[in-house]
C-alpha cells in the first residue's frame, strides 16, 4: 500500500509538498482504513479538492510517474527524453525535479527516490525499513549517483543483489529497477509488480479525457480490456445493472478491420418484456465514461492496488459518484484493501469523508501549487459539516472569483 509521496518543482509544484495516507490511532473505525502488517495504519481513500487549473491533475501525475519510472522507462529509446517537466517559470525550470515514494510490500516499508530532469536522472536511491518485534531496521539498498566529472554513474549496490556487469547497462533515463526487471532480477520484479498494479486515467499531459483516437480512446481501451477479461467484465455487468442504466449486460466483438482491429460492442435493453441490442455507442456520455472508469476501478477492487483517477465525476451525476466511490469501503467490494486517490468536483462527496481523507489544493500568491490535509488545520473537527464549511470558503482551495 502507498504511505506517502511526495514532490518538488514538479510541474506546478514549486516547493516540496506531500500526500500522505498515513493517520493516527484517533481515526474512525471504519472499513476506509486499514492496519498494515508493519502496524502501520493508512487510509485507502484520498480525495483532491480544488479550483480549475489549481495543480490537482499535476498532483496526481506523481504515482503515475513513479510507475512509468520503475515499469516502462526502459522501453523508450536511450537518447529519448524524460517525460516530466519542472516548474517552468525562469527561477526553476533550469533545476532538477525531485520525487519521493513510501509504499509498504510484505510489512517491509520502502521509500524510493529520484533527483531527474528531462535529460537525466541524476540520482535515484531506494532504502527500506524492516520492522520486528525485536527492532526495527533501516538500511539503503542501492544507491546511484550521477558523476558530471567522469560523466558516468556511481553504484551502490550492498544490498539488493542486482546482476554482475549490471552497470554496463546503467542509462540516463531508465530507472535502475526497470532495468533489473528486463533482466529477470527477482527482487526487482517485486517491485514492478506492486507498481503495475497502480492504474490510472492521467498521462503526462493530463487527463486522458475521451479522445477519438483509438490508441487513446478511453471508451476503446474499457471495452478491449473487458472483451479480454471475461470475470471483470461479469463485475461491471453486476454494477451496471445495479446503477440502473437501463441495461443488465454487453456483448463485445474484436473484429479485424484492414491491418488494424476494432471494437463492437452491443447493450442488451427490455422495453414491453422483449430484449433488443442496441450498439453501445448510441448510450450516454455518463454511461460511457462509467464503463471506462469501472475498468480502472474493477482492476485494483479484484485484483490489489491503487487507482489514481483525475476527473472522477465527469458527466456521471452524484448519486453515481457516491456509489463508485464507496466500492472501496465495503469489505464485499473490496477484499484486497485496494487505495484510491482521486479528484473530484463534486463537493457533496466531503459529507462522506474523515478530515483524514481531504486533501486540498490552491496556487499561491505567486503561481506555485500548495497542498495540505484538512486534519493539519487548526480548529478542524471531526463532527464539522466538511460540505457547508468547504463551499462558506473556511478551508481555501476555492475559486477567487472578481
Amino acid at each position: 500500500m502507498i504511505h506517502s509521496f511526495s514532490c518538488k518543482n514538479f510541474y506546478s509544484f514549486a516547493g516540496e509538498n506531500t500526500v500522505d495516507f498515513l493517520v493516527n490511532d484517533k481515526t474512525p473505525k471504519s472499513y476506509g482504513y486499514y492496519t498494515t502488517s508493519s502496524g502501520t495504519r493508512l487510509s485507502k481513500v484520498e480525495t483532491v479538492i480544488g479550483p480549475n487549473a489549481s495543480g490537482k491533475t499535476n498532483l496526481l501525475k506523481v504515482l503515475p510517474f513513479f510507475k512509468w519510472l520503475i515499469v516502462n522507462s526502459f522501453d523508450i529509446e536511450p537518447s529519448a527524453p524524460i517525460p516530466v517537466l519542472p516548474f517552468l517559470f525562469p527561477q526553476l525550470k533550469n533545476k532538477p525535479i525531485e520525487t519521493s515514494v513510501k509504499f509498504e510490500m510484505d510489512g517491509d516499508i520502502y521509500t524510493y527516490s529520484f533527483i531527474l530532469d528531462s535529460k537525466k536522472i541524476l540520482k535515484e536511491d531506494l532504502k527500506v525499513k524492516n520492522k520486528s518485534k525485536e527492532k526495527t531496521t533501516t538500511k539503503t539498498l542501492f544507491l546511484r549517483q550521477w558523476e558530471e566529472e567522469s560523466k558516468k554513474y556511481r553504484l551502490m549496490n550492498n544490498n539488493f543483489s542486482l546482476p554482475k556487469g549490471f552497470e554496463k547497462l546503467l542509462r540516463t533515463n531508465a530507472s535502475v529497477i526497470g532495468i533489473g526487471m528486463r533482466l529477470n532480477h527477482e527482487k526487482s520484479e517485486k517491485i514492478g509488480l506492486f507498481w503495475q498494479k497502480v492504474k490510472t486515467n492521467v498521462i503526462e499531459a493530463g487527463w486522458t479525457g475521451d479522445s477519438l483516437s483509438p490508441k487513446t480512446n478511453r471508451v476503446f481501451s474499457a471495452l478491449n480490456f473487458f472483451n479480454k477479461n471475461k470475470s471483470h467484465k461479469s463485475e461491471a455487468e453486476k454494477l451496471l445493472a445495479r446503477f440502473d442504466l437501463g441495461f443488465e449486460a454487453f456483448d463485445i466483438r474484436k473484429e479485424k478491420k484492414g491491418d488494424g482491429f476494432y471494437i463492437d460492442a452491443q447493450v442488451t435493453h427490455q422495453f414491453e418484456n422483449q430484449e433488443y441490442k442496441l450498439p453501445f455507442r448510441y448510450e450516454s456520455s455518463g454511461t460511457k465514461q462509467l464503463v471506462v472508469l469501472l475498468e480502472t476501478i474493477l482492476q485494483v477492487l479484484v485484483d490489489g492496488g491503487v487507482a489514481v483517477i483525475d476527473e472522477f465525476d465527469v458527466n456521471l451525476h452524484s448519486d453515481m459518484v457516491l456509489a463508485l466511490f464507496e466500492l472501496f469501503l465495503s469489505p464485499e467490494t473490496n477484499p484486497k484493501n485496494a487505495q484510491i486517490l482521486f479528484s473530484t468536483h463534486n463537493h457533496r462527496i466531503l459529507n462522506e469523508l474523515d478530515k483524514y481523507q481531504v486533501v486540498l489544493v490552491e496556487k499561491n500568491k505567486q503561481g506555485s501549487s500548495e497542498v495540505w490535509r484538512l486534519d493539519e488545520m487548526s480548529g478542524i473537527r471531526a463532527d464539522d459539516n466538511y460540505y457547508t464549511k468547504y463551499i462558506a470558503g473556511a478551508y481555501g482551495a476555492i475559486p477567487k472569483i472578481n
